[in-house]
């Protein structure tokens, strides 16, 4: 076993702010761009719209936020609920009252797509 120090930087791109986001897995081969990471949302904080490069699955660990897809309609979230974009889907996420949120990153889709709630968050 080897206990780990995780570095967290802060998230700026996109128009960002209050947004802190710490590493927790990366690989390079065989799954380039494959990336886990858990994004901390301050209160009133924001991730700016932007496209995703690869899918991307954003589930919310504790407290609460919105997300917006295509359409920029905000969606609230909250524990254990989760959206997944598809590769070049703009979107934006932000919290007004501070919220924990596990973001996977793949060039595969990282769950089944056959698992999708009956009620599409768009």
């Amino acid at each position: 076993m080897r206990r780990l120090a995780l570095s967290s930087s802060t998230l700026s791109a996109f128009s960002s702010t209050g947004v802190t986001l710490r590493s927790h897995a990366r690989v390079e081969q065989p799954v380039e761009g494959f990336a886990v990471d858990i994004v901390e949302f301050a209160a009133r904080s924001r991730i700016g719209r932007h496209p995703t490069r690869l899918w991307q699955l954003l589930a919310v660990v504790s407290g609460a936020g919105w997300v917006a897809g295509p359409d920029g309609h905000a969606v609230p979230l909250g524990p254990g609920e989760a959206v997944l974009w598809a590769p070049g889907e703009e979107h934006a996420s932000g919290s007004s009252g501070g919220m924990v949120a596990l973001i996977v990153q793949s060039p595969v889709p990282p769950v089944a797509l056959a698992e999708e709630s009956p009620t599409p968050v768009e």
